[in-house]
């Protein structure tokens, strides 16, 4: 009998069932956005997706669908992004929770494939589930970047990642079709003093979309990273349980 579920092929007696024993989910949210020229508009939600299949084979939980759009206002006119309000994604987030803890899920991991879906997450669970009701909530971008960004050939851009070496590795080895390298180059737009301390954003400052060097990415590299960060965020869910005392399983 295994730990994890795939909620999308499962039945509701399937579903019911797991999670009378494992009352966990792993919920994978991402954005709809601009990658530049190389990288799909779907890319953020393809590595939430893979990231939290491989962070349940690793842990525990019922993985659900992935919430494909995200708050993405750092992108919004650019051709093809989609994004929600702040307070738009805080209440979707909130119903997301009250839909879990309605049918018994007792902790659910929120995980991220998109950098700016953490903050509104995190005011969502203090001011809209916290206290209202019982399922606790862990949120993070799957772990690991760090390290990812010191084993990658090409500097990161201002601490960031967005289209560059990193992601575009991860997409070779999840979905490698959507993949145009012939059209991949590296961009390294110049960061100003006011970068992250006024309105100034990725997309006040972008030129081609990428942010960094995704010609030095790989599909074997993607592969390690995807087990790297699907090893570290499963490392931070079973510790979460843990902590919570709902888990009682190795860490």
């Amino acid at each position: 009998m295994t730990d994890w579920l795939d909620a999308r092929s499962a039945t509701m007696e399937e579903v019911r069932d797991f999670a009378a024993r494992r009352p966990f989910a792993i919920l994978p949210v991402g954005s709809f956005e601009q990658h530049g020229p190389h990288l799909p508009l779907d890319t953020d939600n393809l590595i939430a997706g893979a990231m939290a299949i491989e962070t349940a084979k690793r842990s525990t939980g019922l993985v659900l669908p992935v919430l494909n759009m995200g708050y993405a206002w750092v992108w919004q006119g650019k051709p093809g992004t989609l994004t929600f309000r702040f307070d738009t994604y805080m209440a979707m987030i909130r119903d997301m929770a009250e839909s879990l803890d309605s049918w018994g899920i007792k902790a659910v991991f929120v995980l991220s494939g998109h950098g700016s879906n953490p903050q509104p997450i995190k005011h969502a669970i203090r001011e809209l589930i916290h206290g209202k009701f019982g399922i606790k909530v862990l949120n993070s971008v799957y772990l690991g970047v760090k390290e990812m960004q010191a084993e990658a050939d090409s500097p990161a851009w201002a601490d960031d990642l967005h289209a560059e070496e990193i992601e575009t590795s991860l997409m070779l080895a999840i979905e490698p079709s959507l993949v145009r390298m012939e059209r991949a180059a590296p961009d390294y737009p110049l960061v100003p003093a006011d970068y992250g301390r006024s309105e100034l954003s990725m997309g006040h400052i972008m030129r081609s979309g990428v942010f960094g060097d995704p010609t030095r990415a790989t599909a074997d590299k993607g592969r390690r990273w995807l087990d790297l960060g699907a090893a570290r965020s499963a490392e931070l869910w079973l510790s979460y349980l843990k902590r919570q005392d709902l888990w009682d399983g190795p860490e």
